[in-house]
């Protein structure tokens, strides 16, 4: 079951060669693991690209350069403090930063819980997080575009609007 009181992480791409290899963690101590990741004392600010070297606590050296946002709540997909991670692509570099991420105290996020938080933290209705699970599994454009809509909030507005109607 999830919970809402840990700090989770997730690759947000597919495994294998690419330029690029993102990587998602939401929660509290979301602040504490990027001084700890970058070596620095400084705060980040909210919204800003930070070019930085990253390390592993075990290591003195960086294993790589990263790009790193971090979002303060609740200001942020799920309404939790957060970090979207871009680290080199490929499986290497994306493996390293999750382990890093473990040892700083994140844990792996369950499948579907980065939504269930943005639920559960009233950034999304249950409409629209089944429109993200969906357009997940979309195998054409037509059913991404309607999904889409979902995830905008569409179906939720007409629902309301039928609702408030027969009220």
């Amino acid at each position: 079951m999830y919970t809402n009181s840990d700090n989770i992480v997730a690759l947000a791409t597919l495994v294998g060669k690419s330029a690029l290899s993102v990587v998602r963690l939401s929660g509290c101590d979301s602040k504490k693991i990027f001084q700890k990741l970058t070596k620095t004392k400084k705060n980040p600010l909210p919204n800003h690209v930070y070019p930085k070297y990253i390390y592993s606590p075990s290591e003195s050296d960086p294993f790589d350069f990263a790009s790193i946002v971090y979002y303060k709540a609740p200001k942020s997909f799920t309404g939790e403090d957060g970090l979207e991670i871009s680290v080199h692509g490929g499986v290497i570099m994306a493996n390293r930063l999750l382990e890093t991420l473990f040892l700083f105290g994140a844990r792996q996020a369950l499948p579907g819980e980065f939504s269930f938080r943005a639920f559960k933290n009233n950034k999304i209705d249950l409409l629209q997080a089944e429109g993200i699970s969906a357009i997940v599994q979309a195998n054409n454009s037509v059913d991404s575009y309607y999904l889409l809509n979902n995830i905008k909030g569409g179906l939720s507005k007409e629902i309301n609007k039928i609702i408030k109607d027969i009220n």
